[in-house]
């Protein structure tokens, strides 16, 4: 017997049963003796590493619906359509509600959301449509390819305004971070200044403090004096002239 994810209540052609294994695949109509089946995927949930359930939709040659893992036929499928559309859109809002674009970590978590779903999305807009080439008659076919194009247009408008505003935050950052670092690099040839002008000095003053103090101004304490902050003056000249 071939194990397949198909229900066992189901009479379906042995067709399909053949084309479909114990995994749901990829998204696509099968068509068979006026039978058709519309292999599809639940919503991408976070965290599911790329595993999808199927979401199964029968169209016998009677023109009965029939559908797994929820029952209700075409309305069933009507509410599938409808389920995408709805998660489209809250994540549209949830991204417009980021003022500003000030936290990278929540536009991630939308893009991470958005992008499966967009594919699927896409995917299940595709089967949708060769759904109303195999049925050509059925208003409500075409009503809800109309439905599942639209829903695919905004996931991916969804997509590119997310990665733009991605990209808009790598950006502010980066240039966030130079101007931190002008900024550190100023401050360092501040320090490096002070240091070129009183280094001298205090070498000087070291080397002869090992002395009482009165003996250092007895032996030219002001002479030290000037002679440090000249030579510091002249460090200091020669390191702005190399900045």
């Amino acid at each position: 017997m071939i194990k397949t994810i198909l229900p066992k209540a189901w009479d379906i052609p042995e067709i399909f049963k053949q084309r479909m294994g114990q995994d749901v695949g990829r998204q696509r109509l099968m068509s068979e003796e006026g039978h058709h089946l519309a292999v599809m995927h639940e919503l991408p949930v976070e965290g599911d590493r790329g595993i999808r359930k199927p979401a199964l939709f029968w169209i016998k040659d009677t023109g009965e619906w029939k559908s797994m893992p929820s029952s209700g036929g075409w309305s069933a499928l009507k509410q599938h359509v409808q389920d995408y559309q709805n998660r489209v859109t809250e994540l549209d809002t949830m991204l417009e509600r980021i003022e500003g674009f000030e936290t990278a970590e929540e536009v991630h978590k939308i893009l991470d959301l958005a992008t499966p779903l967009h594919r699927a999305t896409r995917n299940m807009a595709a089967v949708i449509q060769n759904l109303r080439k195999a049925l050509p008659d059925s208003r409500e076919v075409l009503e809800l390819r109309d439905m599942a194009v639209a829903t695919e247009l905004v996931a991916e408008l969804l997509v590119t305004d997310t990665k733009s505003s991605s990209d808009y935050l790598i950006a502010k950052n980066a240039s966030i971070q130079a101007k931190e670092s002008k900024k550190a690099a100023k401050e360092a040839q501040k320090l490096n200044r002070l240091a070129a002008l009183f280094f001298p000095l205090v070498t000087l003053a070291s080397f002869f403090g090992m002395n009482p103090p009165g003996e250092v101004f007895m032996n030219g304490g002001l002479m030290i004096l000037i002679v440090g902050l000249t030579i510091g003056v002249i460090l200091r000249s020669l390191i702005s002239r190399a900045e």
